[in-house]
């Protein structure tokens, strides 16, 4: 099964559409994970249907920030959603021949104490996983302030 995580820091440009095209077509994958895409799923989707992916599911960004997709063909696999919030999708994904697994698709917080209200969402779901689980995504989070780094001017900490 393969699968693509990507933060796409924006969903609605040119420059996407056709990067994510040839990506298509070299792995073809089954499941699309897309975060901070910055655009609602409805404006994209006979691009994404156009490219075999029939089902999706979503979170929209709020204003032009943040934002989980997950986008699939319901014809060799089915996701399903069990919880999702601004912070995350949780859903199991069932394949023929393959054991069904946990997919969390992650594009956490910026900020400290929303991320940590993700951090125990994930705890607590932890507590009563007994399916394979992968978690996957950005979890805007940095071990170091030499880390941290962003595209706007005079914004770098460190």
């Amino acid at each position: 099964m393969k699968l693509l995580f990507w933060n796409c820091r924006g969903a609605g440009n040119n420059i996407f559409k056709r990067n994510l095209t040839e990506i298509l077509r070299i792995h073809k994958l089954d499941i699309l994970v897309l975060m901070e895409n910055k655009v609602p799923l409805s404006s994209m989707g006979m691009f994404f249907n156009n490219l075999g992916f029939t089902a999706s599911t979503s979170v929209g960004p709020t204003g032009r920030a943040g934002g989980i997709w997950i986008l699939w063909d319901n014809l060799t696999v089915n996701v399903r959603v069990s919880s999702a919030n601004y912070q995350a999708i949780h859903a199991t994904v069932h394949k023929e021949s393959y054991d069904d697994w946990v997919l969390s698709a992650v594009y956490a917080s910026p900020l400290l104490r929303n991320r940590d209200q993700l951090w125990g969402e994930m705890e607590a779901m932890a507590e009563n996983m007994t399916a394979p689980w992968l978690v996957a995504g950005d979890f805007n989070d940095f071990a170091t302030q030499g880390e941290r780094r962003s595209f706007t001017p005079n914004s770098n900490m460190g």
